[in-house]
């Protein structure tokens, strides 16, 4: 962890400084301070060759944002005005389309309806649709993080990051309870990252394929944290899905959190992740960094 100090001499001198202060600066009293009043923490993300500043937050999960969204789902199964009636095809509704038993050529060419009228066409996609906000009831705290229309904004500097908090612009952030204190005490030089939220997404895939002995459990379950987060925040289902409990990559996790924790399980734990085909996995998280480097937007200093 932390390799993203030396810059390549291509990069902006300034922005490559204020990114090294982020990642290896010493953080004051002051600004450990500040940032446990607003319950915010500022992380820095690294992805293929550009890295980014953005702030991170949990705020308490709210049941009643569930049934909002269930009621959202739901406005389309109202039940039409009278006299309006119309069944999910746009047809008339079934007692429009009954014979008309009073005309014996109705009741002749009556079609006896296929059992899969029956059936709702939409019930695979109503499931993935709502298993996933069912789960969040087991949520007690959901993650926020610095972001707008659904992607995470990273930074190339402190000063544009502290700018932007700044502003009048509208964003995810603005949800949780200490965001005016946020705005109107950050400053710049707070803006030093623990080495715990230095998240180092584009080496997962090479150290995946390096072999089981070179895996690295810190590195793989720091990516599976953050990835799961932004997953959760921005609603991407191809990140979550592959990384939800049970799934094979969390298998994977809860292997390398065995033995980061020692003892007599660990051993247990090496020899299940050498059944795991290291291609397959380095495949896997290609696809889930590949999706989360889609809902970024790399904000410039000048921006």
């Amino acid at each position: 962890m932390g390799r993203h100090q030396d810059k390549s001499k291509t990069d902006d001198t300034s922005a490559s400084d204020s990114l090294d202060l982020a990642l290896s600066g010493t953080r004051s009293k002051e600004a450990d301070r500040f940032w446990e009043q607003v319950g915010v923490d500022p992380i820095v993300i690294h992805l293929g060759k550009n890295s980014g500043l953005t702030l991170r937050a949990y705020k308490a999960y709210e049941p009643e944002d569930l049934d909002e969204e269930l009621d959202e789902d739901t406005d389309d199964d109202a039940e039409p005005a009278k006299g309006q009636a119309k069944n999910k095809r746009g047809k008339k509704s079934d007692e429009d389309d009954r014979p008309d038993i009073e005309n014996p050529e109705d009741v002749d060419n009556f079609v006896e309806p296929d059992i899969s009228d029956f059936v709702d066409e939409d019930t695979d996609d109503d499931t993935e649709e709502t298993t996933p906000k069912a789960e969040r009831l087991d949520v007690d705290e959901v993650p926020v993080f610095l972001s707008k229309n659904g992607k995470v904004l990273l930074f190339d500097t402190r000063e544009a990051l502290v700018k932007y908090v700044k502003s009048q612009a509208k964003h995810d952030l603005t949800q949780i309870e200490t965001f005016a204190k946020l705005k109107k005490g950050l400053k710049a030089e707070y803006v030093v990252c623990d080495e715990a939220d230095n998240f180092e997404l584009d080496l997962v895939v090479t150290n995946l394929r390096g072999g089981h002995d070179a895996w690295e459990p810190e590195l793989l379950i720091s990516a599976g944290e953050i990835a799961r987060d932004l997953g959760q925040a921005l609603d991407l289902r191809s990140v979550t899905e592959p990384l939800a409990e049970g799934s094979p990559l969390d298998d994977i996790d809860e292997s390398l959190r065995t033995i980061v924790d020692g003892g007599f399980r660990s051993f247990f734990a090496k020899r299940k992740l050498r059944r795991v085909s290291t291609e397959q996995a380095a495949i896997a998280w290609r696809g889930i960094i590949g999706k989360i480097s889609e809902a970024v937007h790399w904000r410039k200093d000048s921006q």
